[in-house]
């Protein structure tokens, strides 16, 4: 037998949470929940035999991970864009003089997660944007590390089809925010990578924390765009807890979220970071935050104010030529209207 990673499903955890005992597992386990807000056991040591033994899925990233296109014209209906095909996207509704905003779901997610649907609808609320919904779920796995190896290779892909609209149909760089959340925060982070950092603005939504301990080089980082910024709402379960942008927002000190009660496995917490920032895009309040002296005052619960103050999400959102920068702190409702 060997130690291998193994993903357990709900069933799984129900058990262990009844006392029921599972033989042969060890004690080291985090939690995951995919999209669809499926529970799921990570275990670093975990002895089992052929059970584990299973391909990872067939993933060509330039031909699996699809690109769908909505403007006011086609709310509803998108528009596939294809790299490297001129016919896609020249019969398709892109206007090169409207703002560029790029969506990209998590583990389990799709055209259809709830950041693309809500966060679309609230675009066109506020005005005339290309939404470009990145489709990846052909190469989402059960088993949670064969779908976090793929962040890399699809924000290259994604990557590479902002460079086939800059080249053919004008697409200005200076005019595109990518926005992802959890396993798509990582994959929003590689598309900066892929754009050797010239993208204005990118927006992690509680990046996902399992299997991305210390500094891995295709996680998202403060260094993949002018300005990068993240929201933490479940930091030390399933999103990262540490500052790893230009500006770290910090909403009712970023670990739990009022509102979600017991919220076990922290799906709840986590998924709050997309309704942030959905409602973020038309909120005429806005998500006001204050900044404060140093990340101790987060874990500390203390917030020492600087004076300084900035807005979290929004559209326009804060951008490369903004001074945001640093830990901020807000509170918020428990329930919708988020923002105070």
């Amino acid at each position: 037998m060997r130690s291998q990673l193994v993903l357990i499903n709900f069933i799984g955890l129900v058990a262990l949470g009844l006392g029921v005992p599972l033989q042969g597992f060890s004690d080291q386990w985090e939690v995951a929940l995919d999209e669809l807000g499926q529970m799921h056991l990570i275990s670093r040591e975990l002895y089992l035999d052929e059970e584990l033994d299973r391909p990872e899925p067939i993933f060509n990233p330039e031909q699996d991970t699809h690109f769908y296109l909505y403007t006011r014209d086609n709310p509803e209906v998108p528009h596939r864009i294809i790299n490297n095909d001129l016919d896609s996207i020249e019969d398709s509704e892109f206007d090169p003089s409207h703002p560029t905003r790029i969506l990209i779901h998590g583990w389990g997610g799709s055209m259809n997660s709830q950041l693309n649907v809500q966060a679309r609808e609230q675009f066109f609320l506020e005005g005339d944007f290309n939404v470009i919904v990145v489709d990846w779920s052909a190469g989402n796995d059960p088993f949670y590390p064969n779908s976090r190896k793929l962040v890399y290779a699809v924000g290259i892909a994604t990557s590479n089809m902002i460079d086939f609209l800059v080249n053919n149909r004008g697409l200005d760089r200076e005019d595109v925010v990518v926005v992802g959340h959890s396993l798509g925060a990582h994959c929003a982070g590689n598309v900066g990578k892929g754009q050797a950092g010239r993208l204005p603005t990118i927006i992690g939504l509680d990046p996902a924390l399992p299997f991305f301990s210390g500094d891995m080089i295709d996680r998202i980082k403060d260094t993949d765009a002018e300005y990068v910024e993240i929201i933490h709402t479940n930091g030390g379960v399933l999103g990262f807890m540490e500052p790893i942008g230009d500006a770290d927002f910090y909403p009712n000190w970023g670990r739990i979220q009022p509102g979600c009660g017991p919220d076990v496995g922290g799906s709840c917490a986590h998924n709050r970071a997309v309704e942030f920032y959905v409602e973020s895009i038309t909120s005429s309040s806005g998500f006001a935050a204050r900044q404060c002296a140093s990340f101790q005052n987060i874990r500390d619960g203390v917030c020492t104010e600087t004076g300084e103050t900035a807005h979290m999400g929004g559209e326009p959102p804060n951008s490369g030529a903004s001074d945001v920068e640093g830990i901020y702190f807000l509170h918020t409702n428990s329930q919708s209207p988020f923002a105070i």
